[in-house]
């Protein structure tokens, strides 16, 4: 668990503990826990929690199958495989159908209908071998050409509409959903044709210039990016991110391959920790308008969540990438990429931008903004730099900046502190996590006994054989009953109480386990407490035929259990 955990998050170890601040939110004073013994985690800050493999789950947000063969292929271990015969069927079947898909495509570039596409890539300057290098095709202006190819390759309706090749119209008719574009596969890690983008060539294109593949059982564009089968082979110190295939592409030919494009939508957390997988600076080359400066804006703080230092391009002279090129050649391009201006200079240019500091309103306005800006800088360096910047451009003392910007930094810090002193002494802060990741219970007094039993059992497993019978009805919480009786069973079957649960629990039973484990109950007289803990429980229980649970309590007191 410390190896894995590590990759993601500074572990560091204090009273005999391992800390870090989480890998899944934004927090300043560490939160995430891991226990080494019971091969758990747990974040008292955001309520994620489970073994390893939910672990693996969280941090490259993956469902349950792909992580376990994530960990496999991390540890040169034989891949196991938890789906159905059915799943897997299906994936292997819409990959194989993605590939042959991808080679009708091909083919239908070469052809009289193809001429368009063809045209196109001529005026783009593709050379032959950029084209078979992308495996680019062309979808034919037909309602059903790709459908019809398929199905005499023996793919039915049901894989083509899943694979989101195709689409059900009226009266459950099978219709293409790429028509009349330039085709770009979209190609994952490992060489598998998982998707595709397409580019119209003339027409309305149903109102979208890009159509790309829908979310499918082999594909999901938030964590995957274009062309990055190619790029992660290059062994670069930067990758240059831009906006579409088509800039991507071009870049790769004028011999940039350290190129990636996102897939359809704005920049994702997810694809940012897919870049940081092989280099730790990123260049983002965006458009040069409104749009692209957004766009900007948004994946400058992404990038940086994932730890990856951010220079941005602006483009002199051109409105993308490709442009430049053509009209200035490689080598100024590569001249203009050493040249791309660190993230926070990006951002303070952006501020100034439209803003006549000769105005002492404009002025005044450029220096809120600019200190607001400064206080959230986390370098020293970075803040006396842009500090200094922000003073000479303003004839405002640096001394007078500083000080603004400690002001505040010092109200962000109350803020902070007030939040936690809050969060600390709420009494249900274990029983309640807090924002998004963790369960809620309906009656948190309740939990935290159950909590404790099912501590106790992990901890002793030696006890489970003196208790009396417990039902489901006894647990306030679903998930806390589901999560004792699978403890419950493996002790009585003479296995480790947690090791495997994933494969038989939840991800809210996985959370809430890691949680117990990171409170660290005491236990320090466990015969004492179980008889304690079983009194709480049972006493509760109400109904005619019930057997009287206290006096079976107190004759198993009598027996040693209960101290």
């Amino acid at each position: 668990m410390r190896e894995v955990v590590s990759r993601y998050a500074n572990l560091v170890q204090k009273n005999g503990r391992y800390w870090a601040c989480c890998p899944f939110h934004n927090e300043k004073t560490p939160s995430f826990h891991i226990d080494i013994e019971k091969q758990t985690y747990y974040c008292f800050g955001c309520g994620k929690g489970g073994g390893l493999i939910n672990f693996i789950m969280d941090a490259e947000r993956m469902e349950f199958p792909e992580a376990v063969e994530f960990l496999a292929r991390m540890y040169n271990m034989e891949v196991p495989t938890t789906e159905s015969e059915g799943e897997a069927l299906l994936k292997k079947r819409i990959l194989a159908m993605n590939t042959e898909a991808a080679r009708f495509f091909r083919d239908m570039l070469s052809t009289d209908a193809g001429a368009q596409a063809r045209d196109y890539i001529a005026h783009r300057r593709l050379s032959r071998q950029t084209v078979l290098r992308f495996g680019l095709g062309y979808a034919p202006d037909s309602w059903t050409a790709l459908t019809d190819h398929l199905r005499k390759k023996g793919y039915n309706a049901n894989e083509m509409v899943l694979g989101g090749l195709a689409a059900k119209g009226k009266n459950n008719g099978l219709y293409d959903i790429f028509r009349h574009r330039l085709m770009f596969p979209i190609i994952d890690g490992r060489g598998n044709v998982i998707a595709f983008g397409g580019r119209v060539l003339s027409g309305d294109g149903d109102g979208q210039k890009y159509r790309n593949s829908s979310n499918t059982p082999v594909y999901s564009k938030k964590v995957n990016l274009y062309a990055y089968n190619i790029a992660k082979r290059e062994k670069v110190d930067r990758l240059i991110l831009v906006e579409g295939y088509m800039d991507a592409v071009s870049l790769h030919q004028a011999g940039f391959s350290n190129t990636v494009a996102s897939l359809g939508t704005a920049l994702t957390p997810d694809q940012a920790r897919l870049i940081s997988k092989i280099t730790d600076t990123v260049v983002v080359c965006y458009d040069a308008d409104r749009a692209g400066q957004a766009a900007t804006e948004r994946a400058i703080g992404i990038l940086r969540d994932a730890s990856l230092k951010v220079r941005i391009l602006r483009i002199p002279g051109a409105k993308d990438p490709d442009d430049y090129i053509k009209e200035f050649g490689a080598d100024a391009f590569s001249a203009l990429l050493d040249k791309a201006s660190d993230s926070s200079d990006y951002r303070m240019q952006n501020l100034k931008q439209d803003k006549d500091l000769s105005e002492p309103e404009q002025k005044v306005e450029y220096l809120k903004q600019g200190c607001e800006f400064l206080s959230n800088l986390t370098s020293a360096v970075e803040l006396d730099v842009y500090a200094s910047k922000l003073a000479n451009e303003t004839g405002v003392t640096k001394e007078a900046i500083l000080a603004e910007v400690a002001k505040l930094r010092e109200k962000k810090a109350g803020a902070e502190r007030a939040s936690r002193r809050r969060t600390e002494l709420d009494p249900g802060r274990l029983v309640q996590p807090p924002r998004d990741g963790g369960v809620r219970y309906s009656d948190p007094t309740r939990a935290r006994t159950e909590e404790a039993l099912i501590s106790l059992v992990i901890s002793h497993p030696e006890l489970v054989e003196k208790m009396p019978e417990l039902r489901r009805e006894d647990f306030s919480s679903e998930q806390l009953g589901r999560l004792f009786f699978e403890v419950r069973e493996r002790i009585k079957d003479g296995l480790d109480p947690t090791a495997g649960l994933e494969q038989s629990l939840g991800r809210e039973e996985m959370s809430i386990l890691g949680k117990i484990n990171a409170a660290l109950y005491p236990h320090e007289n466990p015969r004492r407490e179980l008889g304690d803990l079983l009194e709480r429980m049972m006493s509760r229980r109400t109904g005619e035929g019930d057997t009287d649970p206290l006096l079976e309590i107190k004759q198993r007191k009598s027996k040693g259990y209960g101290g």
